[in-house]
């Protein structure tokens, strides 16, 4: 069986009708995004031991707290952020420990902190993270609702093991500074400076067809084409739209390889491999930050990249365009 390097790990299937991209136009995306999410809470990424009067206090062997965990609420008080984690604890510090409320994996639960001073610091033995940072690439633009998709795959946070509610995201435009080189076996990466200077738009979903949002702005001079619906699609030659260099769209060339029939939602309705030389020269094959890519064949687009074949880096996947747009309509 191949080994695939899945970006993507939950398939949400619905039924939509073909006709339903009769007539729509998008602008293809291909610029490259810096993107944050902030859910609700922090989230517990790891532990440490609070040392103290001949003790030691651990919050995940003696709180029954563990990574993932969001912490939602500090006694009666909401969490959104780091900021508001460490004021309302504070009020708790003369006790010397304080209820709080978590999430563990869509329950809530209420648990005990211990608040641990060491030379009029605050010690709770948590790690904790507000935001979920990355990099991708937008996949289209929707000039009449201002709004856009991008990644073309959720965003997933490995200490929840879940896909992250959004409470507030945003996503900015970044310049690509290098490109690590895929090779069979190993998938390379897009590395960017993150400046968080150039806002785009804000996200109000994250789903496994990718985030949706709306934009302050299209960046884009690339006029609206027609988007395809899946039995349009042929085998054969097609173009992606990515940024390599800087902030500069390119096209690449690539060849679609086996197209799936589906009347359903789906994430691997492509099969492509890359054959522009100049791309593979540069990048390998496919590389994580490529996701989002949007593909176009005879002017009209089709899909957008998801993942990548890690057996054999030129090669990969993506889902039909008609789908992932209704997946943005969908609230």
């Amino acid at each position: 069986m191949k080994k695939l390097f899945l970006i993507i790990a939950i398939f949400f299937l619905t039924l939509v009708s073909p006709k339903i991209v009769n007539g729509l136009t998008l602008i293809p995306g291909g610029e490259n995004i810096a993107f944050e999410i902030y859910p609700d809470g922090l989230i517990v990424t790891g532990f440490y031991d609070v040392e103290y009067e001949n003790n030691t206090y651990n919050p995940y062997r003696d709180s029954d707290i563990v990574k993932g965990d969001r912490i939602i609420k500090v006694g009666e008080y909401q969490v959104t952020d780091l900021n508001s984690f460490v004021k309302h604890f504070s009020k708790y510090k003369d006790s010397g420990k304080c209820q709080i409320t978590i999430n563990r994996k869509g329950k809530e639960m209420l648990k005990t902190l211990y608040l641990i001073n060491i030379n009029n610091v605050i010690k709770t033995g948590l790690y904790v993270k507000e935001r979920i940072l990355g990099v991708g690439t937008i996949s289209f633009y929707d000039p009449i609702n201002k709004s856009y998709g991008a990644l073309a795959h959720e965003v997933y946070d490995n200490d929840s093991e879940q896909i992250l509610d959004v409470r507030v995201g945003n996503i900015y435009l970044e310049a690509v500074d290098s490109i690590n080189k895929s090779s069979n076996g190993h998938v390379g990466s897009k590395n960017c400076t993150l400046t968080f200077e150039d806002h785009l738009g804000s996200i109000y979903k994250n789903t496994s067809f990718g985030i949706f949002g709306s934009l302050e702005e299209i960046p884009s001079s690339y006029q609206p084409i027609e988007v395809a619906s899946w039995n349009q699609v042929k085998l054969g030659k097609a173009k992606i739209r990515t940024c390599i260099k800087d902030k500069k769209v390119e096209e690449f060339n690539i060849e679609i390889t086996d197209l799936k029939k589906q009347t359903e939602c789906d994430i691997k309705g492509i099969s492509f491999k890359i054959t522009d030389q100049k791309l593979l020269s540069i990048g390998g094959g496919i590389y994580q930050g490529m996701s989002g890519s949007p593909i176009i064949q005879d002017n009209m687009l089709i899909g957008a990249i998801t993942h990548v074949n890690v057996d054999n880096v030129i090669s990969g996947y993506a889902l039909y365009m008609q789908y992932m747009y209704q997946m943005s309509l969908q609230k």
